[in-house]
């Protein structure tokens, strides 16, 4: 038995990803993707990582897929965003306040 967190009494949120066999995103439980009020940057990372979670043919290879989007986005942070342009960049650090369902 794995307990859910470390420490006593606390448990983790449940988070999940279900993928149907053609490979499209049939159900997401728990990640910001989901949320209102998260920041956009947040959002499309997880987006990202989603669409290139089943890529390759081993786990290896989805590693790899997977690492190269996270890669990406670490540069976006530690250079403060400079390869993108200012509209750009306030939209991704920006929060999405629309209290709309869509």
């Amino acid at each position: 038995i794995l307990p859910a967190s470390t420490e006593e009494g606390k448990l983790l949120k449940k988070r999940y990803a279900v993928f149907n066999f053609d490979g499209s995103l049939a159900e997401l439980k728990g990640f910001e993707l989901k949320r209102r009020g998260e920041l956009e940057l947040i959002k499309t990372f997880q987006s990202q990582v989603f669409e290139h979670f089943l890529d390759g043919s081993s786990l290896v290879d989805c590693y790899a897929s997977v690492a190269d989007i996270a890669n990406h986005w670490i540069d976006v942070l530690d250079t403060r965003g400079e390869s993108l342009d200012t509209n750009e960049l306030v939209d991704l650090i920006s929060e999405n306040r629309n209290m709309s369902r869509q």
